[in-house]
């Protein structure tokens, strides 16, 4: 991303203000921020379902102005929302999991072995017959990141898939997050800090800014809490740094 800029219709404040930002391969970048701050802005830019206001954004090589270079890249972006129910369109859970494949245009046994694969994986064998609106939240936010992997997507961007769950489910679908790290490059957009603490690399967006851009342990403790809109490191890294007096000047001295 250079320079990237977006603007919503009807607004005058730019929901992202000149975003540089560089994502290697492999990586497992999480993205932080308030609600509004731009982060699901950024997320549909980087999967081509937004176009710039101005400046750019290219994926594996390709621009994402050009609706030809779109197209190019479809297949190797996977997009997670927020609520499983939006990106629902079959009418049982094998068939939403085959849908991806099948628009891929994959042979008919590949997509089966894919689909049973990912049933067993995500604990939806049981549903397979099932309407996916009838499944639970955690059920649904489980298929939904299935039916995405089904395309074998070499970036995938989860945004807040969690924020909809209850506790148990949403430390369920973060153990499945965990294990997605060694599998593609990850950009992990979430409210909540305890995510960002499994990820290579954290950026903190305010305002349509990056305000914070390093290493999790390092942006949580240098973080200025102006700048970050009231984001506050997780519990667990407060405590442990109060534990720990090589992080506490005031014992040192």
């Amino acid at each position: 991303m250079e320079n990237l800029k977006f603007s919503y219709p009807d607004t005058d404040k730019e929901a992202l203000q000149g975003i540089d930002l560089q994502v290697p391969e492999g990586q497992c970048m999480a993205v932080l921020g308030s609600n509004g701050g731009g982060k699901s802005t950024l997320a549909k830019l980087i999967a081509g379902l937004l176009l710039p206001t101005a400046g750019r954004v290219s994926v594996f090589g390709n621009e994402l102005s050009s609706s030809q270079n779109r197209e190019a890249v479809a297949g190797r972006i996977g997009l997670v929302f927020q609520s499983p129910d939006e990106q629902m369109v079959a009418t049982t859970v094998e068939r939403e999991l085959a849908f991806g494949p099948e628009n891929l245009g994959l042979p008919s046994e590949e997509i089966r072995r894919r689909v049973d694969h990912l049933m067993n994986r995500f604990d939806l064998t049981e549903y397979a017959n099932r309407s996916p609106h009838t499944l639970s939240g955690g059920e649904k936010q489980r298929l939904a990141l299935a039916s995405v992997l089904a395309m074998q997507p070499e970036l995938l961007i989860l945004d807040e898939v969690t924020s909809l769950l209850d506790p148990a489910g949403r430390q369920e679908i973060r153990n499945i997050i965990k294990e997605l790290k060694r599998e593609c490059t990850l950009i992990l957009i979430t409210q909540f800090p305890r995510e960002a603490l499994f990820a290579d690399r954290l950026i903190v967006i305010n305002d349509g800014r990056i305000v914070a851009d390093d290493s999790p342990v390092l942006v949580f403790e240098n973080l200025d809490k102006e700048t970050a809109s009231g984001i506050a490191p997780p519990l667990a890294f407060q405590l442990l740094n109060a534990l720990n007096p090589a992080n506490n000047p005031t014992e040192n001295n």
